[in-house]
């Protein structure tokens, strides 16, 4: 997506701000939009604050109550965290809409497509037609490289989903393994298909509203997917999200966005249905302990190291990074990933790369974290040494020069047997 002219205009921005503070919430303006969503207009008519990931342009945060549409960078907590704290509830106590059409996806195919994929994830691939995996891609030291969402559309045909931001990494990786005698196809659709996410209580009110198609658990079970019809359109739903709550993702044919879109926002006004952003999304995510790619999943920590064991078969064949990661595995682990509760916290929420104490000595770094609204708890994830990583452990952790008790807490704090997604 990035030509030359976009290039030149960025590099002269990113000179000029040499010498200026960087915060970790900015969103720099110059050559922006760009890559936009057919919904964008949409959504910056509700009032929608933009940050922009590999191009695309993703509402962060919608400015209520006459908030100026603009965004405020800090190192604490600024304007933007009374709006998304009315997202979030009402996400919980109702249902929101999400625009994520800037996923990467592709679709792989051909009489080896199953063998192929096999080979590049460590999880098992989904049998039955229409059934959904996470899957997680090695690379030859064992680390995770990528995560894959896997539907399977037919025999010899798999729909993949993966991070927006990492859209080059994770289609590069896969066709570097291809086998190189067309048994296998690879074909970007990523511009090609935009998702809106419907997650709360009354989704499924919401989806009997718009489609005359059955989303009663029985018949559409969570890790399924199903292809209905929208109002006059066509979607592929599929029953997951990020936000641990029930739900599902929309994937269309992008020239039919606008129409899904209206038909939701027009059907949903008696249910409470409003938009929320990428910062509502990732206070939600932490609550449940879900870990994004590039901080709690990297190259520097085996899988094992960051809780994703459930999704991890050794025993199923091989796989890309197999043999390093039971070296690995042999050596012994130096890290465990954790979730926390953060004390005493008035106005500042861990971000990342926060140094983790015990006893005045450095145990391990904070990945991620935010203030988790429906546990009304400052929520941090981390990696620490392996015989710390205890329900109940205390420990402190720093923010902005500030020592603050943390607690380790159960996996998943918010609904940790998931009866909420399955309901």
């Amino acid at each position: 997506y990035a030509s030359k002219s976009y290039l030149i205009e960025k590099n002269e921005e990113a000179y000029r701000n040499v010498f200026t503070i960087h915060y970790p919430d900015e969103e720099r303006e110059a050559a922006r939009p760009l890559r936009q969503a057919p919904c964008y207009d949409r959504l910056k008519n509700l009032g929608a604050v933009f940050g922009q990931k590999f191009g695309w342009e993703r509402a962060n945060f919608f400015a209520t109550d006459g908030m100026e549409q603009k965004d405020d960078w800090s190192f604490r907590r600024s304007k933007w965290f009374k709006a998304v704290e009315k997202e979030c509830k009402n996400v919980q106590e109702n249902v929101g809409l999400l625009d994520m059409s800037a996923f990467a996806k592709c679709r792989i195919k051909g009489p080896k497509a199953e063998e192929f994929l096999d080979y590049l994830v460590a999880n098992k691939l989904p049998k039955t037609i229409g059934r959904v995996n996470l899957c997680h891609a090695l690379n030859t030291k064992g680390g995770v490289h990528s995560e894959f969402t896997i539907m399977k559309e037919a025999d010899d045909s798999f729909y993949l989903v993966s991070a927006g931001a990492f859209q080059r990494l994770d289609h590069d990786w896969i066709q570097k393994w291809m086998p190189k005698d067309g048994s296998v196809q690879f074909e970007n659709i990523t511009n090609a298909v935009g998702v809106l996410v419907i997650a709360g209580p009354k989704a499924r009110d919401l989806m009997n509203k718009v489609s005359k198609d059955d989303f009663s658990n029985e018949n559409f079970k969570w890790l399924s997917s199903k292809k209905v019809d929208i109002g006059y359109a066509p979607c592929t739903a599929i029953r997951v999200n990020f936000v641990g709550e029930l739900g599902w993702e929309l994937h269309h044919p992008i020239e039919y966005q606008n129409h899904i879109f209206d038909k939701l926002m027009e059907q949903g006004k008696d249910l409470g249905l409003k938009p929320f952003g990428i910062r509502a999304m990732n206070s939600l995510r932490v609550e449940k302990s879900y870990k994004l790619v590039g901080t709690e999943l990297s190259i520097e920590y085996s899988p094992y190291e960051s809780g994703l064991d459930r999704f991890i078969h050794p025993n199923k064949g091989n796989f890309i990074g197999l043999e390093e990661l039971n070296k690995w595995r042999e050596k012994g682990f130096q890290n465990k990933l954790v979730t926390m509760e953060v004390h005493d916290v008035t106005d500042a929420d861990v971000l990342g790369n926060n140094p983790i104490y015990q006893n005045d000595k450095v145990v391990g770094r904070a990945t991620g974290g935010d203030f988790g609204f429906r546990l009304n708890k400052s929520i941090a994830i981390g990696m620490v040494k392996p015989e710390l990583a205890t329900t109940g452990q205390k420990l402190k952790i720093d923010i902005l020069g500030k020592m603050h008790e943390a607690t380790i807490l159960d996996e998943s704090p918010y609904d940790p047997e998931n009866k909420l997604l399955r309901a």
